[in-house]
């Protein structure tokens, strides 16, 4: 299956980490990727460039793979329907809960999208609600990380508390400058993804105060590294950390308590919990839902995961969406 990829985000020169759960998913696929080059440009110039790109793409395709409702989702969509290929949206989580929700154009730009796609994905149970309230109903087939880049190892001498939200209002930020000896991430210090294994191996705790996290990879990346995590028991992060085993979850905002209760876990106990983390087994469930859709091709056109079509699907996004993807991913 060769599948023509258009994302908003996706690792470049100025940009090392943005969406490097998409190259993840993709590695070993045969694809062609339509994504922004560099993100010092403007966000309508990388937008438009997204679609002349996708739009002007040679050779064979068996199916458009989308990822993120919002901004790249209209550009795949329209793609899709130009070539008579089938459609796979992936939603990220931020696209569907915040984009999408800040005007009715967004909101009718989403539903179109999600709508006409052949069939959504999405990465969480409270990222597949936002969907449905859209219209579609999705399948959840949780990203992955390459756990060959991740091991246990023995714990610091002193207690350590690493963040790397980066300067984002709803990953906690606030928190994370009172209580975490080391914060780092976009707005502060971009980190390039190899940086990330040698980081937590420092530290003994990740701190993921986050007020909306619609997955939160970063948290299994900790865990993979046999690091105990202290994360608000919001959106995704609980299907990540089991309380008591591998970290603890906030319910009551509670930070500083959370912190002074740390058990004296043991680095390769918590590591053994991250095997359901892999890449391999994310890209297994993308696999199949491709199969399944190519599948029902067989009887003909597949009915898509909602109601309604493509009409409009070719409406600009806008500059504000194209320029605040940067603030939505998925991990």
């Amino acid at each position: 299956m060769r599948l023509l990829v258009v994302t908003s985000r996706y690792p470049t020169g100025d940009r090392p980490a943005a969406g490097a759960f998409v190259r993840d998913r993709l590695d070993g696929t045969s694809a062609v990727v339509i994504a922004p080059t560099r993100y010092e440009q403007p966000g309508w110039r990388r937008h438009l460039s997204l679609t002349w790109r996708a739009l002007t793409a040679r050779g064979r395709f068996d199916g458009v793979e989308g990822h993120f409702v919002l901004p790249a989702g209209p550009v795949a969509l329209l793609a899709a329907r130009l070539r008579g290929l089938p459609l796979v949206v992936y939603a990220h989580g931020g696209d569907v809960r915040d984009m999408a929700a800040r005007n009715r154009v967004y909101r009718w730009l989403a539903a179109r999208v999600v709508r006409g796609a052949d069939a959504v994905v999405t990465n969480s149970a409270e990222s597949a609600a936002h969907v449905e309230r859209l219209g579609a109903t999705p399948r959840i087939v949780p990203p992955g990380i390459d756990l060959s880049r991740f091991a246990p190892s023995p714990r610091p001498s002193h207690r350590r508390v690493l963040y790397l939200g980066g300067d984002v209002a709803h990953k906690g930020i606030g928190v994370a400058r009172r209580h975490a000896d080391t914060v780092l991430g976009p707005g502060i210090r971009e980190l390039a993804p190899a940086e990330i294994p040698a980081l937590l191996a420092a530290h003994d705790v990740l701190l993921v105060p986050s007020v909306a996290e619609p997955f939160g990879l970063v948290a299994a990346e900790a865990i993979a590294s046999g690091r105990w995590v202290v994360a608000s028991a919001v959106g995704g992060l609980p299907e990540i950390v089991t309380d008591g085993l591998n970290g603890t979850l906030v319910v009551d905002g509670d930070v500083a308590g959370a912190l002074s209760r740390i058990p004296d876990y043991d680095p390769w106990a918590v590591a053994a919990t991250a095997s359901r983390f892999s890449v391999e087994r994310h890209r297994a469930g993308m696999d199949r839902v491709w199969s399944e859709v190519i599948g029902r091709l067989a009887g003909g056109r597949p009915e898509p995961s909602g109601e309604g079509g493509a009409d409009g699907a070719h409406d600009a996004v806008g500059d504000r969406a194209a320029a605040a993807e940067d603030d939505h991913a998925s991990g």
